[in-house]
């Protein structure tokens, strides 16, 4: 791994890019999630439970629900979206906070250091950060 920042440009494939090429502001991304917090995005109450729940047939967990990646279940539960190395968005649930840092430097990994961003909000997200 190198701790050297960079640019990087895309040239996705046209059938990648709803999932890989997705351009937005951080105020773009935070309205989406408030929206879907807020329970004006999907039609059941039930669903957004469903859709960040990892628990398989068999009962196993899984990283993964529903094209969501879980990024922590306890303590201070987290859902969120990771992108390219330079993009991420956390949201805690139960905490009812959400951070979202975007950048365009490839190698910056916003995902490790989100909770230190979240522990300002909520302090004991960052001693939950300590223990992981």
């Amino acid at each position: 791994m190198t701790n050297q920042l960079g640019r990087w440009r895309d040239d996705l494939p046209p059938f990648t890019r709803t999932g890989a090429g997705m351009n937005a502001s951080a105020q773009e991304i935070a309205s989406w999630i408030i929206a879907l917090q807020a329970g004006k995005l999907l039609a059941k109450p039930d669903s957004l439970k469903r859709l960040w729940t990892a628990i398989l047939n068999n009962g196993d967990r899984n990283e993964w629900a529903m094209g969501w990646p879980i990024v922590r279940i306890t303590p201070h539960r987290i859902v969120g979206g990771i992108g390219g190395g330079r993009a991420a968005f956390f949201i805690y649930p139960d905490d009812d906070l959400a951070v979202v840092v975007l950048t365009n430097l490839v190698g910056s990994d916003p995902q490790r250091f989100i909770d230190k961003i979240a522990s300002f909000y909520v302090p004991s997200i960052g001693i939950a950060a300590a223990q992981n």
